[in-house]
């Protein structure tokens, strides 16, 4: 699906694919399954979250040796236990000096650790293979405006997230990609190319109804209900999640997904 949908790379074992309900050896069993099949055509990214400094830099390195083209790694924290700035730089201090890969430092609103622009650009420039951000907390517009000036320099790029609600206008401040959610990636390429393109009223114009999609699998569907899309697109055969299923996960909620996913278009593709 997604190299037919025309990806530019993938991501796994991440928030949005569940990778944190797998067991140690469930996560390398997956990622050397996924770098089988991907055979070197995208680069992929690995995440390897963990508040140890210690068994993240373990996943750095098997995620290196297996093939990956970098590493995505969240600021450490355990619940509600959260690394300050002498924490994080070392965290990434360790992460660092194991790969020979790039870093992508996931700002993320799950940690609740808040990163400004100056501190992301602090730490890319003490640790030469962090070179990529992912912005999912606060204004990410603003965000990767503020941290423009940095690429180039000590980082290579800004990726956007929060599902690519806003891809169009993380484009036109200057991000160099986002990281949604796996169901939609043919509509993520068709707007990133007509916004490549100069056509930015066509891209938001074909864009702005799976901006609706992309907003309610965030706010109100998350991790436990999107599933369902893969289904009804043929991609998997169940959408069934590791327990504890959140109360929300209903079938009336799955109903109202694919209601909205209907009036966008998405099963039209």
């Amino acid at each position: 699906m997604h190299r037919e949908g025309g990806v530019h790379g993938l991501v796994t074992l991440a928030n949005a694919s569940e990778g944190h309900l797998l067991s140690d050896e469930e996560k390398q069993s997956l990622l050397a399954y996924v770098l089988e099949k991907v055979a070197g055509r995208v680069p992929v990214i690995v995440t390897v979250n963990h508040p140890s400094a210690v068994v993240a830099a373990r996943s750095a390195e098997f995620a290196e040796s297996a093939g990956a083209s970098a590493i995505m790694c969240l600021p450490p924290f355990f619940g509600r236990w959260r690394g300050g700035p002498p924490e994080i730089a070392r965290h990434f201090e360790i992460l660092d000096a194991t790969v020979g890969i790039p870093i992508v430092l996931q700002d993320h609103v799950l940690s609740d650790i808040q990163m400004s622009s100056a501190d992301i650009v602090e730490l890319s420039e003490r640790f030469a293979h962090l070179d990529y951000v992912k912005l999912e907390s606060g204004n990410i517009i603003h965000k990767a405006r503020s941290l423009g000036v940095a690429v180039g320099e000590s980082l290579e790029g800004v990726f956007g997230g929060n599902s690519g609600i806003f891809l169009p206008e993380e484009m036109v401040a200057g991000c160099c990609g986002t990281m949604p959610a796996c169901y939609m990636p043919d509509v993520f390429r068709k707007t990133w190319d007509l916004m490549e393109d100069g056509n930015r009223e066509q891209a938001l114009d074909y864009f702005t109804p799976f901006s609706r999609l992309a907003a309610y699998e965030k706010e109100v569907c998350n991790r436990c209900v999107w599933k369902t899309l893969l289904v009804e697109r043929s991609v998997i055969a169940s959408d069934a999640v590791r327990e504890p299923v959140p109360g929300f996960a209903t079938q009336w909620q799955k109903d109202q997904l694919l209601s909205v996913a209907r009036q966008a278009g998405l099963f039209n593709l």
